[in-house]
């Protein structure tokens, strides 16, 4: 990002600065300290002896400056990933979003890349139905268990995300027929037993995947496309 780069390119400077300004004050002092006649010059001489604490009062001037600099650096890269985080991480759920999946996209570049990718979508297929009977904060509720369910099995195979609003993806390299069924396999052990303890509010899945090398797509919007229409039963 443009960001990090300024950010980083800055410190280097402070950084480089830092370290001549250290250089030249250990020149400074040790010249002072091993030359007695010319430490006793400058006492001697008032208007040298003003020259040089004025050189000293700018050295430390500058020290301090340098050093603001660097707390303000610290204070930026805080920010910024801050900024970071509200762009790319779901504000409800707290896993990554919409945009953290372009960002995955387009680390696919070409046909080869996805050869071995599987993508999985999901929504709760009776979310609308809670928001009715029970009201909008089950339903929230709803989505951050479910959110939490899918992280704790999708994130130790691959990428999962809220899509926006009732739609989530998971996306898994070196993926066969087998490691996909066998992850939607575990979330829905895991539902079975979310919803044995919320049988008032349950969590009804509606699941598809497609598998790249399957369906020998080009691209990766193809392979979400793709698997769009299965979910939705679009032909």
């Amino acid at each position: 990002m443009p960001e990090q780069k300024f950010v980083k390119s800055f410190r280097t400077a402070k950084i480089i600065q830092l370290c001549l300004l250290a250089v030249i004050e250990i020149i400074f002092f040790v010249t002072l300290i091993m030359d007695s006649r010319l430490r006793h010059l400058i006492y001697a001489d008032r208007t040298l002896f003003i020259l040089c604490a004025t050189i000293w009062v700018l050295m430390i001037f500058s020290f301090i400056c340098l050093l603001n600099d660097f707390f303000k650096l610290r204070a930026l890269a805080v920010g910024s990933h801050a900024l970071t985080q509200t762009a790319y991480l779901d504000s409800m759920t707290g896993m990554p979003n919409r945009h953290s999946l372009d960002a995955v996209f387009r680390t696919y570049t070409s046909r080869k890349s996805l050869q071995n990718t599987g993508c999985a979508m999901f929504t709760i297929s009776n979310l609308k139905r809670i928001n009715e009977t029970e009201g909008h904060k089950a339903g929230d509720r709803l989505i951050q268990d479910f959110c939490g369910i899918l992280e704790e099995v999708g994130d130790s195979t691959g990428f999962v995300c809220r899509n926006g609003g009732n739609e989530f993806v998971v996306v898994l390299d070196d993926c066969s027929k087998e490691s996909m069924e066998k992850c939607i396999a575990g979330l829905e052990a895991k539902i079975s037993l979310y919803n044995e303890e919320h049988d008032k509010t349950p969590i009804k899945l509606r699941s598809a995947y497609t598998l790249a090398g399957e369906e020998q797509v080009q691209a990766f919007t193809q392979l979400l496309t793709a698997t769009y229409n299965k979910l939705y039963h679009i032909s």
